[in-house]
């Protein structure tokens, strides 16, 4: 028996790309071994988990899997999916092969590590490429890490305004929509990938000493209900009618959505191009369920840490839509950790400042979430943004603190991890308010010496005005700073405008910034 032995680029193995089971069968081509999208030579494998392989091959033909010293091995089923589990390998930075075997056919995956990966996945700023980030040619000079590897998925289409050629409609099915490879991270490659995802991947190949990868699943403009399935939604009472008839003219999802998509899909809309779709309108981006089904359930069920989640800004455009956005991420959250079968951590980057109405409410909005949804750590971004640029330059700093999140709470490193979290404002027998917190990292202090600012209150009748407030043992003490008496004070907000003029300076001692936040005093 005559065996062909194929490097696998990522050109060849990303045109396996599968739909909802990441798979595609391939019944008129007979005998080709095929991966699916996750894996091409230069990968790491996550240490410590069981590792599943899988692809495509011939129906009914036996396939095996050979990395160092393990193996595994699986029959394709009739439609040739095929699925092979290996056991959990230790860090290494020594580069091996990673061997698929069919009865006719044989792939070889060189240079592959074992050690941390990471899935980051959101909108454009997460996409947001380092080449285009502040100091960028400060950050590519230093780009050159051999054990820190890249994937970044190429999208046929994304959300910006103009119409779709005929190519791009036809490639907006799960089984085409995305292409990527694996490659080692150099000052060329680190250019055009994510600068929060290299920032964060850099800092934990420092922290850890083991190699990292990153996958970069993201795209401008999707809202959250798109990276969530169908079935999950549809399951939800509070997200069921995210997923009722056409979406295009669905008016529980937002308007500008919508719009945008019909600019997208006009040629389709009229008749002279054709576009795959459902019961629930036509295929995009926007659409709800879309970028789960093509943008991470083809990566199902590959061996993560956890996730980088960086998204929001397109469900923070009216009161309706933030609260609606309280009921999505939840779901949104137990659906990935339901289909990679662990629970993984997810980092949640607060939206920075900038003069949008309603992101205040949607900051309180993350801030709750947090609290509420185990496992997850919400990563403070209040003192940076841009008042009017949606995509500020500064992405460093996000992914830093991604980093310092994941190296605390995942890895078990000293430090709180994240900045001040309030817990609870009680009133003191004085008529003073106390504002408790944790993640305080020894203590509360403010970035300038200053006494903390941007803490406002209110009383019964819901008007705001300036408060006073003083750090004591390790707590925010606060009083109006008017007339009216401590006793009145009904709430207490901090850091509450979309773009906070002077910069909010109420830090941990480790310098991270304490989330904005309203509480009701207790």
């Amino acid at each position: 028996m005559d065996m062909t032995c194929r490097r696998a680029s990522g050109i060849h193995l990303a045109a396996s790309l599968v739909a909802s089971a990441s798979l595609v069968a391939s019944a008129t081509s007979a005998a080709a071994v095929e991966l699916a999208v996750g894996f091409s030579s230069q990968m790491v494998l996550q240490q410590g988990l069981p590792l599943p392989i899988w692809g495509t091959a011939t129906p009914r033909e036996r396939v095996q899997v050979a990395f160092a010293a393990a193996r595994a091995e699986a029959t394709t089923d009739a439609a040739g999916r095929w699925q092979a589990t290996l056991p959990p390998q230790e860090a290494s930075r020594e580069p091996r092969p990673l061997v698929i075997t069919g009865d006719h056919d044989r792939v070889v995956l060189e240079d592959v590590l074992v050690g941390e990966v990471w899935l980051c996945a959101g909108q454009s700023n997460m996409l947001l490429p380092l080449s285009r980030a502040a100091l960028a040619e400060r950050e590519r000079a230093a780009a050159d890490r051999p054990t820190l590897r890249l994937f970044s998925l190429a999208v046929a289409a994304g959300g910006d305004r103009g119409a779709y050629t005929r190519e791009q409609l036809a490639a907006l099915e799960p089984g085409r929509f995305g292409r990527g490879a694996w490659t080692r991270c150099t000052p060329a490659t680190a250019a055009g990938f994510s600068a929060v995802g290299y920032c964060f991947g850099a800092t934990l190949v420092e922290a850890l000493d083991v190699p990292v990868g990153i996958v970069v699943v993201a795209v401008g403009g999707t809202p959250a209900e798109a990276w969530v399935s169908r079935e999950a939604l549809a399951e939800n009472p509070h997200t069921r009618s995210l997923v009722a008839g056409d979406w295009l003219a669905n008016p529980a999802l937002a308007g500008w959505c919508a719009e945008r998509a019909r600019d997208n899909l006009a040629p389709a809309l009229a008749g002279r191009a054709t576009v795959p779709g459902d019961g629930l309108g036509p295929a995009h981006p926007f659409k709800p369920g879309f970028m789960w089904e093509a943008g991470v359930a083809p990566f199902v069920p590959l061996a993560i840490r956890g996730v980088c989640w960086y998204q929001g800004e397109s469900n923070a455009d009216s009161s309706e839509r933030v609260a609606q956005h309280e009921a999505i991420l939840p779901v949104l959250v137990a659906d990935w950790r339901r289909a990679f079968g662990h629970e993984l951590p997810f980092g949640i980057v607060q939206l920075p400042g900038m003069n949008r109405p309603d992101w205040p409410a949607f900051r309180e909005g993350q801030r709750r979430l947090a609290e509420r949804i185990p496992g997850t750590g919400l990563v403070v971004t209040i003192d940076l943004g841009d008042p009017r640029e949606v995509h500020p330059a500064d992405k460093r700093p996000v992914g830093e603190r991604l980093a310092a999140w994941a190296l605390a709470s995942v890895y078990g490193r000293e430090g709180p991890g994240v900045g001040p979290l309030s817990v609870a404002a009680t009133r003191g027998e004085d008529g003073r308010v106390t504002i408790r917190f944790r993640s305080t990292g020894g203590g509360l202090a403010t970035s300038d010496g200053e006494p903390p600012r941007l803490i406002e209150v209110a009383g019964p009748d819901g008007q705001f005005q300036a408060a006073q407030a003083a750090i004591a043992a390790g707590a925010l003490v606060v009083e109006p700073a008017g007339e009216s008496p401590a006793r009145d004070i009904v709430t207490i907000r901090h850091a509450w405008r979309p773009y906070p003029e002077p910069r909010p300076n109420l830090t941990g001692r480790t310098g991270l910034p304490a989330t904005p936040f309203e509480l009701d005093v207790e």
